[in-house]
């Protein structure tokens, strides 16, 4: 008996050992690239793939350049790469769901009522978060390369709804949206990339009074014109 137990303890043992190890070799292989990434090199790739997709209204066009694991220049080497531009759009609102741990520091905003996911707002930067700010950024373009780590015996996934607006007298009027993310399978050393994809108008109704009750300095339109 005392045999038995001692054999089970080193199986325990060995097996903590090794889930361990694999945690941090891949955590290692994932490690990211913050304080010499640049996007410029990132979208350098010769697997870079460019797409089109048209505004809500029909008469704007979104230019979309996505990487489905980024190269070493990257800011998050091994993770999809992300840059949309429109040249109406103003302002960027990207909002993540994930079942990754929510991250109570840094540069996102917890959002909604979702209990069984994550969402959040991506506001780009913890200055913007300590100031209420709910945009990525604003210009024409919106730049994404995240990192995320979750336990190894974990399915990640991670969703990015991005969402261009266009100011107009002090009202953010929604042009288009699109979805985007990866998914980090359990035991498996790199993300599969999720490619964009247009989102219908319905994806920004289902946020719209969520944004205007969490951001109250900021008139959201539910139209994507002036009616």
């Amino acid at each position: 008996m005392k045999r038995y137990i001692l054999s089970a303890i080193g199986i325990v043992v060995v097996l903590i050992s090794l889930y361990g190890s694999f945690d941090s070799y891949r955590n290692s292989h994932l490690s990211t690239n913050i304080e010499n990434g640049s996007y410029e090199k990132c979208f350098n790739d010769s697997n870079l793939k460019n797409f089109t997709y048209r505004s809500w209204s029909g008469g704007d066009k979104f230019a979309v350049r996505f990487v489905d694991s980024g190269n070493k220049a990257c800011f998050a080497p091994k993770f999809p790469s992300i840059e949309v531009t429109s040249p109406r759009v103003t302002h960027w609102i990207h909002i993540v769901s994930t079942n990754g741990n929510a991250q109570l520091t840094g540069k996102h905003s917890s959002f909604g009522s979702n209990v069984r996911r994550w969402q959040f707002v991506d506001v780009g930067s913890q200055s913007h978060r300590d100031n209420g700010i709910p945009f990525y950024s604003v210009n024409t373009a919106f730049r994404d390369n995240p990192a995320w780590s979750v336990a190894p015996h974990v399915t990640l996934n991670w969703v990015g709804t991005v969402f261009g607006l266009s100011e107009q007298d002090g009202v953010l009027y929604p042009v288009g949206g699109l979805s985007w993310g990866f998914t980090l399978q359990q035991w498996t050393l790199e993300p599969k990339a999720i490619p964009p994809q247009v989102v219908d108008k319905e994806a920004w109704l289902a946020v719209v009074d969520d944004l205007v009750k969490e951001y109250p300095n900021y008139t959201f339109s539910r139209h994507s014109t002036r009616t």
